[in-house]
Protein backbone atom coordinates (compact mmCIF):
# COMPACT_ATOMS: atom_id res chain seq x y z
CA UNK A 1 0.00 0.00 0.00
CA UNK A 2 1.33 3.43 -0.94
CA UNK A 3 1.95 5.96 1.83
CA UNK A 4 2.30 9.18 -0.15
CA UNK A 5 -0.50 8.32 -2.56
CA UNK A 6 -2.99 7.31 0.12
CA UNK A 7 -2.44 9.87 2.89
CA UNK A 8 -2.74 13.64 2.78
CA UNK A 9 -1.63 14.31 6.35
CA UNK A 10 0.76 12.98 8.97
CA UNK A 11 0.69 12.98 12.76
CA UNK A 12 4.30 12.69 13.90
CA UNK A 13 5.63 11.80 17.33
CA UNK A 14 8.78 13.61 18.50
CA UNK A 15 10.96 11.59 20.92
CA UNK A 16 12.33 8.55 19.11
CA UNK A 17 10.93 9.64 15.75
CA UNK A 18 12.29 13.13 15.07
CA UNK A 19 15.00 13.34 17.71
CA UNK A 20 16.53 11.62 20.73
CA UNK A 21 17.34 14.21 23.37
CA UNK A 22 19.24 16.90 21.50
CA UNK A 23 20.21 14.75 18.54
CA UNK A 24 18.23 14.34 15.35
CA UNK A 25 17.17 10.84 14.37
CA UNK A 26 18.74 10.02 10.97
CA UNK A 27 16.52 10.95 7.99
CA UNK A 28 13.93 12.76 10.15
CA UNK A 29 14.84 16.28 9.03
CA UNK A 30 14.88 15.38 5.33
CA UNK A 31 11.54 13.58 5.69
CA UNK A 32 9.76 16.58 7.21
CA UNK A 33 11.39 18.97 4.76
CA UNK A 34 10.20 16.86 1.86
CA UNK A 35 6.60 16.45 2.99
CA UNK A 36 6.55 20.19 3.63
CA UNK A 37 7.75 20.87 0.05
CA UNK A 38 5.12 18.47 -1.29
CA UNK A 39 2.40 20.41 0.51
CA UNK A 40 1.41 17.47 2.71
CA UNK A 41 -0.11 18.56 6.01
CA UNK A 42 1.61 17.51 9.22
CA UNK A 43 1.39 18.05 12.96
CA UNK A 44 3.58 16.92 15.86
CA UNK A 45 1.94 15.22 18.84
CA UNK A 46 3.96 14.46 21.97
CA UNK A 47 3.16 13.33 25.50
CA UNK A 48 6.26 15.14 26.76
CA UNK A 49 5.21 18.41 28.41
CA UNK A 50 8.59 19.62 29.61
CA UNK A 51 8.41 22.37 26.99
CA UNK A 52 5.58 24.57 25.73
CA UNK A 53 4.27 24.38 22.17
CA UNK A 54 6.24 27.52 21.31
CA UNK A 55 9.44 26.08 22.78
CA UNK A 56 9.00 22.80 20.90
CA UNK A 57 8.48 24.65 17.63
CA UNK A 58 11.63 26.67 18.32
CA UNK A 59 13.57 23.48 19.09
CA UNK A 60 12.48 21.95 15.78
CA UNK A 61 13.31 25.11 13.84
CA UNK A 62 16.76 25.11 15.48
CA UNK A 63 17.18 21.64 13.97
CA UNK A 64 16.19 23.11 10.61
CA UNK A 65 12.75 21.47 10.65
CA UNK A 66 9.88 23.71 9.49
CA UNK A 67 7.34 24.03 12.31
CA UNK A 68 4.99 26.60 13.85
CA UNK A 69 3.71 26.52 17.42
CA UNK A 70 0.26 25.64 16.03
CA UNK A 71 1.77 22.43 14.68
CA UNK A 72 2.65 21.23 18.19
CA UNK A 73 0.00 19.41 20.21
CA UNK A 74 0.65 18.25 23.77
CA UNK A 75 -1.68 16.84 26.44
CA UNK A 76 -1.89 20.34 27.92
CA UNK A 77 -3.74 21.30 24.73
CA UNK A 78 -6.39 18.74 25.73
CA UNK A 79 -6.68 19.99 29.30
CA UNK A 80 -6.92 23.66 28.36
CA UNK A 81 -9.55 22.89 25.74
CA UNK A 82 -11.61 20.91 28.26
CA UNK A 83 -11.42 23.71 30.82
CA UNK A 84 -12.28 26.33 28.20
CA UNK A 85 -15.37 24.37 27.13
CA UNK A 86 -16.67 23.86 30.68
CA UNK A 87 -19.79 25.82 31.56
CA UNK A 88 -18.60 26.62 35.10
CA UNK A 89 -17.53 30.23 35.51
CA UNK A 90 -15.28 29.43 38.45
CA UNK A 91 -11.59 29.24 37.61
CA UNK A 92 -10.26 25.87 38.86
CA UNK A 93 -7.31 25.79 41.25
CA UNK A 94 -4.50 23.55 39.97
CA UNK A 95 -1.50 21.96 41.64
CA UNK A 96 0.79 21.76 38.62
CA UNK A 97 3.76 19.43 38.97
CA UNK A 98 5.42 20.38 35.69
CA UNK A 99 8.66 21.85 34.42
CA UNK A 100 9.32 25.44 35.46
CA UNK A 101 8.93 26.62 31.86
CA UNK A 102 5.52 25.01 31.46
CA UNK A 103 4.40 26.21 34.89
CA UNK A 104 5.18 29.80 33.89
CA UNK A 105 3.10 29.35 30.76
CA UNK A 106 0.18 27.92 32.71
CA UNK A 107 0.26 30.87 35.11
CA UNK A 108 -0.47 33.20 32.22
CA UNK A 109 -3.59 31.25 31.21
CA UNK A 110 -6.81 32.89 32.40
CA UNK A 111 -8.73 29.59 32.49
CA UNK A 112 -6.79 28.15 35.43
CA UNK A 113 -5.28 29.31 38.70
CA UNK A 114 -1.94 27.79 39.66
CA UNK A 115 -1.76 27.12 43.38
CA UNK A 116 1.08 26.70 45.86
CA UNK A 117 1.20 23.01 46.92
CA UNK A 118 2.16 23.67 50.54
CA UNK A 119 -0.37 26.45 51.16
CA UNK A 120 -3.25 25.45 48.92
CA UNK A 121 -3.40 21.66 48.64
CA UNK A 122 -6.71 21.57 50.53
CA UNK A 123 -8.42 23.89 48.05
CA UNK A 124 -7.02 22.36 44.85
CA UNK A 125 -9.58 21.03 42.38
CA UNK A 126 -7.04 19.57 39.97
CA UNK A 127 -3.69 17.82 40.40
CA UNK A 128 -1.69 17.85 37.17
CA UNK A 129 1.49 15.78 36.71
CA UNK A 130 3.36 16.61 33.52
CA UNK A 131 7.02 15.91 32.83
CA UNK A 132 8.60 17.34 35.97
CA UNK A 133 12.27 16.44 36.35
CA UNK A 134 12.34 18.29 39.67
CA UNK A 135 9.56 16.18 41.24
CA UNK A 136 10.49 15.26 44.83
CA UNK A 137 9.03 13.62 47.92
CA UNK A 138 7.24 16.79 49.10
CA UNK A 139 5.59 17.08 45.69
CA UNK A 140 4.50 13.47 46.01
CA UNK A 141 3.06 14.14 49.46
CA UNK A 142 1.09 17.27 48.49
CA UNK A 143 -0.22 15.64 45.32
CA UNK A 144 -1.49 12.69 47.37
CA UNK A 145 -3.00 14.95 50.04
CA UNK A 146 -4.87 17.02 47.45
CA UNK A 147 -6.23 13.94 45.68
CA UNK A 148 -7.39 12.43 48.98
CA UNK A 149 -9.10 15.76 49.65
CA UNK A 150 -11.11 15.42 46.43
CA UNK A 151 -8.96 16.92 43.66
CA UNK A 152 -9.23 15.34 40.21
CA UNK A 153 -5.99 13.67 39.14
CA UNK A 154 -4.77 14.40 35.60
CA UNK A 155 -1.58 13.34 33.89
CA UNK A 156 -0.12 14.11 30.49
CA UNK A 157 1.30 10.63 30.08
CA UNK A 158 1.34 7.16 31.60
CA UNK A 159 4.54 6.21 29.81
CA UNK A 160 6.83 4.63 32.40
CA UNK A 161 9.86 5.25 30.20
CA UNK A 162 10.92 7.07 27.04
CA UNK A 163 13.93 6.83 24.70
CA UNK A 164 16.99 8.98 25.29
CA UNK A 165 20.38 9.70 23.77
CA UNK A 166 21.98 7.72 26.62
CA UNK A 167 21.24 4.57 24.66
CA UNK A 168 18.74 3.36 27.27
CA UNK A 169 15.16 4.11 28.28
CA UNK A 170 14.81 6.62 31.14
CA UNK A 171 11.93 7.13 33.62
CA UNK A 172 8.92 9.01 32.27
CA UNK A 173 5.92 10.78 33.80
CA UNK A 174 4.15 7.44 34.19
CA UNK A 175 6.69 6.39 36.82
CA UNK A 176 5.66 9.38 38.98
CA UNK A 177 1.98 8.78 38.28
CA UNK A 178 2.31 5.14 39.36
CA UNK A 179 3.65 6.22 42.77
CA UNK A 180 0.72 8.62 43.32
CA UNK A 181 -1.82 6.04 42.17
CA UNK A 182 -0.33 3.44 44.50
CA UNK A 183 -0.38 5.82 47.48
CA UNK A 184 -3.92 7.13 46.93
CA UNK A 185 -5.80 4.36 45.12
CA UNK A 186 -6.82 6.95 42.51
CA UNK A 187 -6.58 6.37 38.78
CA UNK A 188 -5.11 9.29 36.85
CA UNK A 189 -7.01 10.62 33.84
CA UNK A 190 -4.57 10.41 30.94
CA UNK A 191 -4.72 13.48 28.68
CA UNK A 192 -2.02 12.20 26.33
CA UNK A 193 -1.67 9.34 23.87
CA UNK A 194 -3.35 6.85 23.60
CA UNK A 195 -6.26 9.09 24.66
CA UNK A 196 -8.65 9.68 21.75
CA UNK A 197 -9.00 13.36 22.72
CA UNK A 198 -5.45 14.29 21.71
CA UNK A 199 -5.81 12.55 18.33
CA UNK A 200 -9.11 14.37 17.76
CA UNK A 201 -7.33 17.72 18.15
CA UNK A 202 -4.65 16.62 15.68
CA UNK A 203 -7.18 15.48 13.09
CA UNK A 204 -9.15 18.70 13.48
CA UNK A 205 -5.97 20.73 12.92
CA UNK A 206 -5.16 18.77 9.76
CA UNK A 207 -8.76 19.23 8.56
CA UNK A 208 -8.76 15.86 6.81
CA UNK A 209 -10.83 12.69 6.88
CA UNK A 210 -9.39 10.12 9.27
CA UNK A 211 -8.85 7.73 6.37
CA UNK A 212 -6.41 10.24 4.88
CA UNK A 213 -4.29 10.63 8.03
CA UNK A 214 -1.32 8.46 9.06
CA UNK A 215 0.19 8.43 12.55
CA UNK A 216 3.95 7.78 12.62
CA UNK A 217 5.32 6.83 16.03
CA UNK A 218 7.81 4.63 17.87
CA UNK A 219 5.64 3.56 20.82
CA UNK A 220 3.22 0.66 20.38
CA UNK A 221 1.17 1.37 23.50
CA UNK A 222 0.67 5.10 22.87
CA UNK A 223 1.15 5.92 19.18
CA UNK A 224 -0.10 2.70 17.59
CA UNK A 225 -2.80 1.81 20.11
CA UNK A 226 -4.01 5.41 20.24
CA UNK A 227 -4.30 5.42 16.46
CA UNK A 228 -6.40 2.27 16.58
CA UNK A 229 -8.74 3.81 19.19
CA UNK A 230 -9.07 6.90 16.99
CA UNK A 231 -9.62 4.93 13.75
CA UNK A 232 -6.42 6.24 12.17
CA UNK A 233 -3.88 4.15 10.26
CA UNK A 234 -0.42 4.00 11.82
CA UNK A 235 3.22 3.30 11.04
CA UNK A 236 5.65 2.00 13.64
CA UNK A 237 9.11 3.46 13.06
CA UNK A 238 11.95 1.45 14.61
CA UNK A 239 14.18 4.35 15.66
CA UNK A 240 12.87 4.76 19.22
CA UNK A 241 11.24 2.70 21.94
CA UNK A 242 9.81 -0.44 20.34
CA UNK A 243 11.03 -3.15 17.98
CA UNK A 244 9.28 -5.68 15.74
CA UNK A 245 9.50 -8.38 18.43
CA UNK A 246 7.37 -6.21 20.73
CA UNK A 247 4.42 -6.54 18.35
CA UNK A 248 4.11 -10.20 19.36
CA UNK A 249 2.87 -9.03 22.77
CA UNK A 250 -0.15 -7.12 21.41
CA UNK A 251 -3.19 -7.95 19.27
CA UNK A 252 -3.33 -4.62 17.41
CA UNK A 253 -0.84 -3.97 14.61
CA UNK A 254 0.35 -0.93 12.66
CA UNK A 255 -0.44 -0.65 8.93
CA UNK A 256 3.27 -0.10 8.21
CA UNK A 257 6.61 -0.92 9.86
CA UNK A 258 9.42 1.48 8.93
CA UNK A 259 13.11 1.13 9.73
CA UNK A 260 13.36 4.92 9.63
CA UNK A 261 11.55 7.91 8.11
CA UNK A 262 13.42 7.52 4.83
CA UNK A 263 11.17 4.55 4.11
CA UNK A 264 8.16 6.88 3.90
CA UNK A 265 9.49 7.68 0.42
CA UNK A 266 10.78 4.23 -0.61
CA UNK A 267 9.22 2.81 -3.76
CA UNK A 268 7.50 -0.03 -1.91
CA UNK A 269 5.59 2.52 0.19
CA UNK A 270 5.12 5.18 -2.50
Amino acid sequence: MSILKNYNGFILDLDGVIYLGNQLVPHSKKCVERINRLGIKYVFVTNDCRLSALQYSQKLRNFGIPCTKEQIITPLSVLLRQLTNKSSRKTPGVLAFTSKKVRRGLKSNKNIKILDPEKDYKSAQIVLVAGSQDFNYMDLMYACLAIQNGATFYTTSKDYTFPSNYGYLIPGTGAIVAAIEKATGANAINLGKPSKAIFDIAVKFLDLKRSKVLMIGDNIQTDIYGSKLSRIDSALVLTGKNRIKDLKKVKFKPKFILKNLKEVFDSKNC
